[in-house]
């Protein structure tokens, strides 16, 4: 199967657009910091016109007996961390751009067959915007162009560097941005990249990422059971810029403290 794009919807001529990078929500553990997703909310409310939303995976819960995930600890069915993920996200519906899903939300699937993100994107009128596992977006105004990757991740990796080769290996085009999850951590690494322009005979200077996105969830209890960092709670906010003459990427957390 050909890796899908999707054409990201930009309104007007911003100077900055912010898209938010939201990944391993886990609607119905019972780690979610809901303070921190209100602030994240709000953050989006305050910038509505100039913000685009990406979800990359993991929404849900989604423990099931046969899975990994205390099944006693997490809060509503998996039929309701659906409906409560739909209900969150209604009001900002017209601006998410691209949805994929998360090892969390495919256990559902892998048992019963019921596509718990599809359902998500069916209830909130954007089944079109359903990438499933990958896919790439691409934002286009003011003759400045970025392109996002986008893949949950998968498999286990607890150094930073390990994360950063495994997103190299899973980057497949030419992206602005490769943006995964999965792995729960704050990882934004920049690196230069050198594009061939054939029609002018010059080689063009670009600022490429590979980013991580966390989580909202707070693992106290898990990582002092298996030994592991205990990290706070964010997600990502890429800041593309509109000017043409200076097209840059940044990158900022909205963290829990």
């Amino acid at each position: 199967m050909d890796l899908k794009y999707l054409k990201g919807t930009v309104i007007g001529k911003p100077k900055e657009l912010r898209v938010y990078l939201l990944n391993d929500l886990h609607f119905g553990s019972e780690a979610v910091d809901y303070d921190l997703w209100e602030e994240i909310k709000e953050n989006i409310r305050a910038n509505r016109h100039r913000s685009r939303i990406l979800i990359n995976g993991d929404i849900i819960e989604g423990v099931t007996k046969a899975s990994k995930g205390d099944i006693y600890k997490q809060r509503m069915t998996p039929e309701e961390q659906v409906e409560f993920a739909v209900e969150e996200f209604r009001e900002f519906r017209d601006l998410i751009d691209a949805v994929t899903s998360g090892n969390h939300d495919q256990r559902i699937k892998n048992e019963t067959s019921f596509d718990p993100v599809k359902q998500f994107c069916k209830d909130l009128g954007i089944l079109d915007k359903y990438f499933e596992y990958e896919g790439v977006v691409g934002y286009s105004w003011n003759k400045c162009f970025y392109s996002i990757q986008m893949f949950h991740g998968s498999g286990g990796a607890t150094t930073t560097g390990a994360i950063i080769n495994k997103m190299k290996k899973i980057r497949k085009t030419n992206c602005t941005v490769m943006y995964i999850g999965h792995h729960h951590r704050e990882i934004a690494e920049p690196f230069i990249e050198y594009n061939i322009d054939p029609f002018n005979h010059k080689l063009h200077k670009r600022k490429h990422w590979l980013i991580c996105g966390n989580t909202i969830t707070r693992y106290a209890e898990y990582a002092k059971k298996f030994g592991y960092e205990e990290k706070f709670p964010s997600q990502a906010v890429l800041l593309l810029s509109g000017n043409r003459k200076n097209r840059t990427v940044e990158v900022e957390w909205i963290r829990s403290m």
